[in-house]
């Protein structure tokens, strides 16, 4: 009551303290506020400007560092000796193959060449690396083109060794028409010398354009909605609205030259710069690519530089314009973001110096509001007392002047004996001590605000508790910081609990295994980073969805069904699966699924720890291929010190027991009985098995060299019939041949190839034996064309009884034989004979019964 009357008496005095105080201090604030708005505008335009010509650099330096990783990945492929080796012997294909490959590597790693080719000198392509939108292949030479009537590959012939060419940045057009989607490219090319020194070729990639661009972009990320990349023409290569883009092959007349003509003639007639217009702010810079790529070679040592320069004129040199625009709309924001961020300060200033002049005219009032606050603190503590959490009083020096009986139970202390005691000497432990007294001291000065905070105390009997402390401060009659009460509750069970799973948690992150867990119906809910690494699929593609979406479909349905009742039964679940990725790559995986359950024991989710295993099983395949190789190779090694065994113990021996039955065989037939000299025939006839026998060892062990010569393959093959016509009289079997006119003559070893043919016809002859119908060969011959390559294939067919089913593939294998009689190396002599004239066999059903023998020649030369 007395405040208000005191208040009423003298309304002028408190009107004149106020005015007093509040003038002078709200005409320092407006004075404040306008030297500090001139100040945020120059520092703003200094600030804009800096970080525009940083940008435009940093965007154009992406540019180069782009061209010139492309300059370094050409040179890098131009000295693969794979390339060398094709350069000096173009037909071999061998050598052709291995480039392929090591091109189709270099394409699907890089991901940045839409196509690498190697162009012969006359402009056919000898091989084409197409990307296929990140699904590389090798073009089938059916498909590769001849590219002598184009621009780009006219002008990188014309370069000399070490040159380098690079064609314009357009959009790829195929058959006359621009593709749709656009696609720019740019052409990099070098081109190609033997070791003689000869041209043979040129080595091109096709750049993707946008990958140029996409490092343009993100070089200079902050400028991203105002960047453009300018032709020489003035037309947008790239920029803030796709439509402008690529104006100058479409023919229309929109340009950036027409859009802002008086920006576009300075930023001709200069290299670099930054300038306002009434249009904006202009930020430039100029590429020039070529140039990028001649210092390129100088500065990393790859060619020459005069041979570089040597003869380069450009009098009208193509360059592309990196330019920021930034427009006057913006450049204007600078003031309106001043008063944005501003005006609450401002605002909240002059509020502050109203309420701060309020306060301090209102100071005879504070005796009453100290009285006032007195008695809340008597209500306060009468509150604490009676609460459920813990709470202490401390003084400005850190003595305990008040605790309740919730904190006395916890510690086990009685209240005489922490009243008037310092608390931290009494429950703060020794580690923290120091740190607890760094910030009471902060809060109690004023240097910091109360806040929650967690600290450790101990308890009488020496235990440590983990508290969340909630802390207020009471002010003296001065208004001075008194009193620091804090409220507290115990956390430690809390806190271990938390830190038990946050562990458990980082664990499962940073495992280098994939986890999974699903609910019991079998639908993801959690999946670690490591099982994003292995699939591809990001943790939000696969929530909800079931792991059928990784079947390869080489696992049954019973297997997950039997896999299903086992962890639905809550037993652990342990096995391989093939799966697929996201990209479609199978994958190997060991997989272990266990139940998780809860209080009540019952199953709430699974959990699947899966680790990797593909290249553990690449490597257990390649292991097995090779100990099969090194087996096959030992066994052939074997083979050949065998048949040089018998060449040298059993050739003269037998010899000697044909001469002597030849011998013999002289005589008059009446010196002989009927079964002598039917017993002379049986040695005779056995004598030539064995020599037979040994004939097909040696050839097989140790093939001779090839003695190839342009053969007629009617003469061949009727040379094979006369050498079997024995056979073929003694069983009455029937042949047939059907040739067409004119064959062309293939390059081969006659005597090794009628050999093939004589092993084949004979194994017809012996298919037909056990048939109750005449025998029937058939021999046709006829020329094919198989990508590209002109080929003569010969089909030898019988009506006998057929190859039984799976034994097609060793037939071919040495010593595997279905009859009783036979070495089993009469097959693989033929296919040894055919891989040395780069020829195939393989062997189908006949439509009438029997079997086929198919053998394919190539028509070109062999090497002898």
């Amino acid at each position: 009551m007395s405040t208000a009357i005191q208040n009423r008496d003298h309304p002028p005095a408190l009107s004149g303290r106020f005015l007093l105080i509040f003038l002078p201090l709200s005409t320092l604030l407006v004075a404040v506020g306008v030297s500090h708005y001139y100040a945020e505008m120059r520092l703003a335009r200094v600030s804009l400007e800096s970080n525009e010509i940083q940008n435009v650099a940093l965007a154009q330096k992406g540019i180069t560092s782009e061209m010139r990783a492309v300059i370094s990945d050409l040179t890098f492929l131009a000295k693969l000796n794979e390339l060398w080796g094709l350069l000096d012997n173009p037909n071999d294909d061998s050598a052709r193959q291995n480039l392929s490959q090591e091109f189709l590597y270099f394409s699907e790693k890089k991901g940045i060449y839409d196509q690498i080719r190697f162009l012969s000198a006359d402009g056919m392509e000898i091989i084409r690396i197409n990307y296929n939108q990140g699904q590389p292949h090798i073009v089938e030479q059916s498909q590769l083109q001849n590219k002598s009537d184009r621009y780009y590959f006219k002008e990188a012939m014309a370069h000399d060794i070490g040159g380098v060419y690079m064609s314009p940045f357009d959009l790829n057009v195929e058959d006359g028409q621009i593709e749709n989607p656009l696609r720019p490219v740019i052409r990099f090319a070098t081109p190609l010398f033997n070791s003689r020194g000869e041209k043979k070729g040129v080595l091109m990639f096709n750049f993707r354009g946008e990958r140029l661009l996409q490092s343009f972009h993100l070089a200079a990320p902050n400028i991203d909605d105002h960047l453009n990349l300018i032709n020489t023409h003035g037309y947008w290569l790239s920029g803030p609205r796709p439509e402008d883009e690529w104006g100058y092959f479409m023919g229309r007349q929109h340009s950036f030259a027409k859009a802002f003509p008086t920006a576009w003639q300075r930023i001709l007639s200069e290299n670099s710069g930054s300038f306002v217009t009434e249009e904006g702010l202009f930020t430039f810079s100029t590429i020039y690519p070529m140039v990028s790529v001649m210092e390129f070679y100088a500065n990393t040592s790859i060619g020459s530089i005069s041979s570089l320069f040597d003869g380069y004129q450009d009098t009208n040199p193509h360059f592309w314009k990196t330019v920021s625009h930034v427009p006057t709309s913006i450049l204007n924001t600078s003031s309106q973001n001043f008063f944005r961020q501003n005006l609450l300060l401002y605002s909240l200033a002059g509020l502050f110096l109203l309420a701060g002049s309020f306060i301090v005219a209102q100071a005879g009032i504070r005796k009453e509001l100290e009285e006032a606050q007195k008695s809340f603190e008597r209500r306060y503590r009468d509150t604490l007392e009676n609460m459920q959490l813990s709470a202490v009083t401390l003084d400005a020096e850190g003595l305990i002047t008040f605790c309740n009986d919730c904190l006395l139970k916890l510690t086990g202390w009685q209240r005489e004996d922490v009243i008037g005691k310092n608390w931290f000497d009494t429950f703060v432990t020794s580690q923290d001590r120091q740190q607890a007294h760094t910030a009471f001291a902060k809060i109690i000065n004023g240097n910091a605000s109360p806040h929650t905070i967690e600290s450790h105390i101990t308890t009488k009997s020496g235990d440590i508790l983990l508290f969340s402390w909630a802390s207020t401060l009471s002010f003296s009659r001065l208004g001075k910081k008194s009193t620091l009460t804090s409220i507290g509750q115990d956390i430690t069970q809390q806190h271990e609990h938390q830190e038990r799973l946050r562990k458990l948690s980082r664990a499962v992150e940073q495992s280098g295994n994939s986890v999974m867990i699903t609910d019991i119906g079998g639908h993801i809910e959690y999946v670690n980073p490591r099982f994003s690494e292995v699939t591809g699929y990001s943790a939000e593609e696969v929530m909800g969805k079931t792991p059928k979406i990784f079947k390869s479909g080489e696992t049954s349905d019973t297997d997950y069904e039997q896999l299903w009742q086992i962890i639905t039964r809550g037993n652990e679940w342990r096995g391989v699966f093939h799966n697929r990725k996201k990209n479609g790559e199978f994958y190997w995986e060991d997989t272990l699924i266990s139940p998780i359950r809860n209080e009540q024991d019952e199953i709430t989710h699974f959990l699947a720890i899966k680790e990797d295993i593909t290249e553990h099983v690449q490597l257990k395949e390649e292991v097995e291929e090779r100990n099969q190789e090194l087996a096959k190779t030992q066994t052939l090694t074997a083979m050949g010190r065998m048949a040089t065994m018998i060449a040298h113990d059993l050739r003269n021996p037998l010899s000697s027991i044909k001469m002597t039955l030849q011998i013999w065989g002289k005589r008059a037939e009446e010196d002989w009985g009927e079964e002598a000299a039917e017993m002379k025939q049986i040695s005779l006839d056995q004598v030539r098995y064995m020599e037979t026998i040994l004939a097909d060892l040696l050839t097989f062990a140790r093939p001779d060299a090839l003695t190839p010569e342009w053969l007629d393959v009617k003469k061949l093959l009727t040379s094979a019939i006369n050498t079997t016509q024995k056979g073929l009289q003694e069983s009455g079997a029937k042949i047939t041949e059907d040739y067409p006119p004119q064959l062309p003559t293939v390059h081969g070893d006659a005597t090794k190839l009628r050999q093939v043919f004589s092993n084949l016809i004979t194994n017809a002859l012996d298919a037909t034996d056990d048939v109750n119908h005449v025998p029937q060969i058939r021999i046709r011959a006829l020329m094919e064309v198989n990508d590209a390559t002109p080929t003569i294939r010969i089909d030898i067919c019988d009506n006998g009884g057929g190859i039984e089913p799976g034994l097609n593939g060793k037939l071919f294998e040495p010593f595997f034989t279905t009859r009783a009689k036979g070495t089993g190396l009469g097959l693989p002599i033929v296919k040894r004979i055919l891989d040395q004239h780069h020829g195939q066999i393989s062997l189908y059903a006949n439509k009438r019964g029997g079997t086929c023998a198919s053998v394919t020649l190539p028509i070109g030369p062999i090497e002898s």
